[in-house]
């Protein structure tokens, strides 16, 4: 079942000398209901033209969105989108518990029903322990977790996540993943743009690639990886000089990191003669794998190939 559906949807800005600039181009996109959906593209491919046209904040030149089969300025009265910007401005100076009561009351939730709204996301995002804390004090991850904890408190059917991995270090974006992964579990579906492949790569199902205003790859993770060059990377450890200069003439490409040489065999046949060849010569496997790059490298690959 969609969640999100949008058809032909265009932007056009007009500049100087009444100049007009399209910053988003025909976009068609489904988003399945619990799916972590990719948004991904360069600056000023339309990611964000995207999400401000879906939150109301400007309207399209053309086109349409859905969400629940509802059309968004229905869907949006009924507080189904919940939004975290890449730069939230909170007030500073109210605790955790304050801010996220501040909120709920916002939305027309009851003062008691808000405290208990509050007490139930604190929990959600982990931040209990720091419910007393003035968000001034948190760090970058504390802040990305009590966003998304504002984001969460209409109980939205659809997260908008605008670069919820920006400046945090390796432990933060780790919880931040697992966050996402347990409100995945709680039937959310997920939208989200980042720079940060790794993280898109790890999470997401479905992606959707932009590159000025255009839509120009949609699908799996693994589709996409698999629609790329591969090569088998062939390991062994402690070679003899002999073997390892036999070797190198035979591979694509060779490397040593950590005592281990790595060749790179163009097919799997070429793997096949690489492993064949060490072994005659009494060298020990270490490990055989078909590499089908990484999202980052077709990203730069592809992106890079339209500028």
């Amino acid at each position: 079942m969609s969640i999100l559906r949008i058809q032909n949807l265009s932007k056009d800005y007009v500049g100087g000398w009444g100049r007009k600039h399209r910053a988003l181009n025909n976009l068609n996109l489904e988003v399945e209901e619990g799916e972590i959906f990719g948004f991904l593209g360069p600056n000023g491919a339309g990611k964000t033209t995207t999400i401000k046209i879906l939150l109301r904040i400007i309207f399209p030149s053309s086109g349409k969105a859905w969400l629940l089969d509802k059309e968004l300025d229905e869907a949006l009265k009924m507080h189904k989108i919940g939004y975290m910007p890449e730069n939230p401005y909170f007030y500073r100076f109210l605790t955790g518990d304050e801010f996220l009561k501040f909120y709920a009351q916002l939305t027309g939730v009851p003062r008691e029903d808000a405290k208990k709204k509050a007490d139930r996301l604190l929990k959600v995002v982990g931040l209990d322990h720091a419910r007393r804390t003035r968000i001034s004090d948190y760090s970058k991850g504390m802040v990305t977790r009590i966003g998304l904890a504002q984001a969460l408190i209409t109980d939205p059917v659809l997260l908008l996540l605008d670069e919820p991995m920006s400046g945090l270090d390796p432990i933060g974006r780790k919880e931040i993943r697992n966050l996402i992964h347990q409100l995945k579990e709680e039937k959310k579906t997920i939208f989200f743009c980042s720079h940060i492949l790794a993280d898109i790569e790890m999470l997401c199902h479905r992606i959707a690639i932009l590159n000025k205003g255009n839509l120009v790859k949609l699908g799996t993770v693994k589709e996409i990886l698999d629609s790329g060059p591969t090569h088998y990377t062939v390991s062994f450890d402690d070679l003899s000089p002999e073997t390892l200069a036999q070797l190198s003439q035979l591979a694509a490409g060779v490397g040593e990191y950590g005592g281990v040489t790595n060749f790179t065999a163009t097919d799997h046949d070429h793997a096949r003669k690489l492993v064949e060849t060490a072994q005659a010569q009494g060298a020990r496997l270490r490990e055989m794998r078909l590499d089908r790059g990484t999202l980052e490298e077709y990203f730069v690959r592809e992106v890079g190939s339209r500028e």
